[in-house]
């Protein structure tokens, strides 16, 4: 769990820009927030989230002084495309890191079968050898 002073210092942000974060992605951030006593906590994945909307905006910010363009007014609409742009860029991220743990749990999987075949081998030597012993026994 992280506070929102720790997550505004891990990114590289003020504190008030995780809060409009907040108030703009309230949707998608809200299952991944608590409060403990009047402080606010996001989860780790509200925190990968976070960290995906602010390296966004930081891409956007490295713009050549030619590029820049004069402001204009951004209707609600273009303001709830972004948002949902946003969130698309978040989903594809979090599909990605399943899709790495899900190789990871692959790899463990073959390595625990590989163990598992190599464990009944061994008991099937042992039973092996306890049939010998107690065929020499009975003798």
């Amino acid at each position: 769990m992280y506070k929102v002073s720790d997550v505004a210092e891990l990114i590289g942000v003020e504190k008030t820009e995780i809060f409009e974060k907040m108030i703009t992605h309230k949707a998608l951030l809200d299952p991944n927030i608590s409060k403990v006593d009047g402080v606010t906590y996001f989860d780790d994945r509200g925190f990968e989230i976070l960290k995906t909307l602010f390296s966004k905006v930081n891409d956007e910010t490295v713009i050549e002084k030619s590029e820049i363009k004069p402001i204009k007014s951004v209707s609600k609409f273009e303001k709830e495309r972004d948002i949902l742009y946003d969130k698309v860029d978040i989903l594809k991220n979090e599909l990605f890191n399943l899709d790495s743990e899900l190789e990871l749990k692959d790899e463990m999987i073959l390595k625990y079968q590989d163990k598992l075949i190599e464990d009944i081998e061994h008991i099937n030597r042992l039973q092996y050898m306890l049939m010998k012993k107690y065929e020499k026994a009975v003798e």
